[in-house]
């Protein structure tokens, strides 16, 4: 029998790559889908699309029924949709979610966490993340809180790199030395939808990264490898830039919680142990090849 799985946050740039992993399983897709988000595509592709919204528990239930799992990607501290929030969506949301998945029983809740959320308190959305993972000890139910390092790649609007690594100089936020832990969408795409449908991967909190942690030194690096062109790398002195983004952070929250985070990850403390991802999903990723599968995604020329 078809493995029946409900992606939450299924319209996202990390929930439609879920999706297709799924799908590319044999497994019956259900999309939980606000209203007003498109689900034309999905539809075509054979996924059950429900009608609902985090924040009305009432919505939650029959998406749910009789499923085997339930991912979710969803975010709203990046207020995609007007009354998106971090209150509204990542914490209100999701212990509407978990309390849902509770009281119908099922068998596996996949909550896409952040690498070493438990030792940043400082950085809000991360914080919160670790929240939820609490509540799920605390409400008992069985899950999958993967534990992703940065996004290697992001979404075309907001990728820092692209541009720069295409000119042949690429300029970046602060330490070009310090190093913390990337991983593909592609790959956490993947591990997300095989710890909504199989058992052997264990229940508990996962870190995901690849086999070494990258620093914008060996990105520029490796994309320099890659094009067979020497890549100029220049950077900004965060101690100035911090203070833009502070006084900015002022009238933008995402600004604020974006010096956090970045604060955090010059602590070198977002280092992933990836020993249980590799017993659970195989050999760890290379920090090289994914950097050069990034470069062909944005269209680098490859040195033949």
């Amino acid at each position: 029998m078809k493995k029946k799985v409900l992606v939450v946050g299924g319209t996202g740039y990390l929930g439609k790559k879920v999706i297709e992993q799924l799908l590319s399983r044999d497994v019956k897709v259900r999309a939980l889908i606000r209203l007003g988000s498109d689900a034309t595509d999905l539809e075509k592709k054979g996924v059950k699309v429900f009608l609902g919204d985090l924040t009305k528990p009432e919505s939650l239930l029959q998406p749910l029924e009789d499923a085997d799992a339930v991912i979710t990607s969803a975010i709203g501290y990046s207020q995609r949709k007007k009354g998106d929030s971090l209150k509204s969506v990542d914490d209100i949301g999701n212990r509407n979610l978990v309390d849902a998945a509770r009281k119908m029983n099922i068998p596996r809740f996949v909550f896409t966490s952040i690498l070493t959320a438990d030792k940043a308190e400082s950085v809000p959305h991360f914080w919160q993340k670790k929240l939820i993972e609490d509540y799920l000890d605390q409400k008992g139910v069985p899950y999958v809180a993967l534990r992703p390092g940065a996004f290697l790649d992001q979404n075309p609007k907001w990728d820092f790199w692209a541009s720069g690594l295409k000119k042949g100089k690429l300029t970046v936020l602060g330490s070009k030395k310090a190093k913390w832990t990337h991983i593909l969408s592609d790959d956490l795409a993947k591990y997300l939808a095989l710890s909504a449908i199989n058992p052997n991967v264990p229940l508990g909190k996962i870190d995901i990264g690849t086999d070494e942690p990258l620093s914008m030194e060996l990105l520029v690096k490796y994309a320099s490898d890659y094009t067979g062109k020497t890549i100029k790398l220049a950077s900004l002195p965060w101690p100035i830039m911090r203070t833009i983004f502070g006084l900015v952070g002022f009238f933008n929250p995402m600004m604020s919680d974006l010096k956090k985070m970045m604060d955090y990850f010059f602590t070198g403390q977002s280092i992933a142990d990836t020993s249980i991802q590799k017993k659970a999903f195989g050999e760890v990723p290379t920090l090289k090849d994914s950097v050069f599968r990034y470069c062909e995604r944005i269209g680098l020329k490859k040195l033949v």
